[in-house]
């Protein structure tokens, strides 16, 4: 049994890894394409996401995303 259980650990951890690594990337690049955060200041949402692990993007999803003034509302000018 004792051959099994480091192969569980490392079934059960790796899905769990990919999950934090992926909302930390999808958070970096929203927060790159974004012109408006919560609080006016990305690099603290930033280290927010990159050191406070799974939670910082979870946070910044809920809670730091904001939209701009009419960012949704924006049509391109034609002549």
């Amino acid at each position: 049994m004792s051959t099994a259980t480091p192969i569980m650990l490392a079934l059960l951890l790796i899905p769990i890894a990919l999950i934090e690594l992926g909302l930390m990337v999808w958070a970096l690049i929203d927060i790159s394409k974004r012109k408006y955060v919560k609080g006016n200041n990305k690099v603290v949402w930033i280290l927010i996401i990159v050191l406070v692990s799974t939670i910082g993007p979870i946070l910044y999803f809920f809670l730091g995303r904001k939209e701009g003034p009419d960012e949704e509302n924006i049509t391109p000018y034609k002549d």
